[in-house]
């Protein structure tokens, strides 16, 4: 619900009657719907973290490509809020920030930094290309032909931007 209705436009009266429970349910396991947020988020992190850290990177990536795919309101969920809070200076921004920071530091072991700061760019791009239009759009064809032109050096900054 949060990623077809922001989070602003979320209440948890909707979340609850979707999930079979009362909102004094909701609160009474989450404390509020920010702390019910931070929560999807977590689990949500955690997740995505493992898909993209437990094997080879081009592999990995393309893997995510598919439960992406496969699980397109989750998707939905980190585009929505991700755009919801780039404006704001709160804690779910940070978070955003801090994740983004993970994903680069761990890509740029791997990569270099410019070639990650790019990796980065892409993932976020072809997921608002793919969500715009997933009927004619293949997004795991699309990392893997970014993939390959990043294997092959046919892409990154030349010369890599400083900061």
């Amino acid at each position: 619900m949060f990623g077809t209705n922001g989070y602003a436009g979320t209440g948890v009266a909707a979340i609850a009657k979707k999930a079979g429970v009362t909102p004094s349910a909701v609160i009474h396991h989450f404390g509020s719907k920010e702390n019910l947020l931070k929560a999807v988020l977590d689990e949500f992190d955690a997740r995505a973290v493992a898909r993209v850290t437990g094997s080879e990177l081009a592999q990995a990536l393309l893997d995510d490509a598919e439960y992406t795919m496969a699980h397109k309101g989750l998707a939905t969920l980190h585009t929505v809020l991700q755009a919801e809070h780039l404006a704001r200076d709160d804690e779910i921004t940070h978070r955003f920030r801090a994740r983004n920071r993970a994903l680069r530091g761990h890509f740029a072991a791997v990569l270099g930094e410019a070639a990650a700061v790019e990796l980065i760019a892409f993932i976020e791009g072809a997921l608002t290309v793919w969500l715009l239009d997933p009927e004619t759009t293949d997004l795991r064809a699309m990392y893997a032909r970014y993939l390959a032109r990043l294997q092959n050096g046919e892409t990154g900054p030349d010369p890599a931007p400083s900061g």
